[in-house]
């Protein structure tokens, strides 16, 4: 293993001369050995000198092969830093993206439900006025009808506040439950109930014909008594 005396780098075995400087030991020699005698103490001090530049230059420039690999690590070493920093930012970013996406998606979806169920109860509120509507423009034929039998006629008062007509015919049942008791007290002490029983029967018929027919006729003789 040699080394060159002019720069100090590595020779190859087998080879003299050197391969960064070009400097040739064998030839470098043969010169020297052609030089004149007197002249043997200035070429080897010449030679000595030329040996000791050599390896401080070698010196030197592994010193400074070691500042620009501490130089290169620390840029590296940077470098790594930024590739983080940028990695951890567009991490960050893609995130904030994300969730911002997923809060209007949310947002989106609660409007839509919210939309969705106000349309629901405005159609719910719609057609329970609808209903309404309907059930106090007709009029309820079927509780004008129940209101002759007897005891019954209290019924339109209770469940159809605004229907007129079952009204009508609630009145109409009292008159006939009013005629029906008094019928039966006079009729036990004449003697006549059965002419009572049938006039009661034929005002029973003729009021529950006039509310299926969706008429308005007061009865026969007592339909009027006490209206003004």
């Amino acid at each position: 293993m040699a080394y060159c005396k002019s720069c100090g780098a590595y020779i190859p075995d087998g080879q003299t001369k050197c391969l960064a400087c070009g400097y040739d030991e064998a030839a470098q020699a043969a010169q020297e050995q052609a030089r004149p005698d007197n002249t043997s103490g200035q070429t080897d001090g010449a030679a000595a000198g030329a040996y000791q530049n050599a390896f401080a230059y070698r010196d030197n420039h592994e010193d400074l092969k070691h500042r620009l690999e501490e130089q290169r690590r620390a840029q590296q070493e940077a470098q790594r830093r930024l590739a983080e920093q940028e990695y951890a930012r567009r991490k960050k970013q893609e995130e904030d993206r994300r969730w911002a996406q997923q809060e209007y998606e949310r947002r989106q979806e609660e409007k839509r439900r919210q939309e969705q169920e106000n349309a629901n109860r405005f159609a719910q509120d719609a057609a329970r006025y609808t209903y309404r509507s309907q059930t106090s423009a007709q009029p309820n034929k079927m509780l004008a009808a129940l209101s002759y039998l007897g005891v019954l006629c209290i019924l339109p008062y209770l469940f159809t506040e605004n229907d007129s007509f079952a009204k009508f015919h609630a009145g109409q049942g009292v008159r006939l439950l009013i005629f029906g008791l008094v019928g039966t007290v006079v009729g036990s002490i004449i003697g006549l109930g059965w002419l009572f029983t049938l006039a009661s029967l034929y005002f029973v018929y003729k009021g529950m014909s006039n509310a299926l027919n969706g008429k308005m006729e007061p009865l026969p003789w007592i339909g009027t008594i006490g209206s003004k």
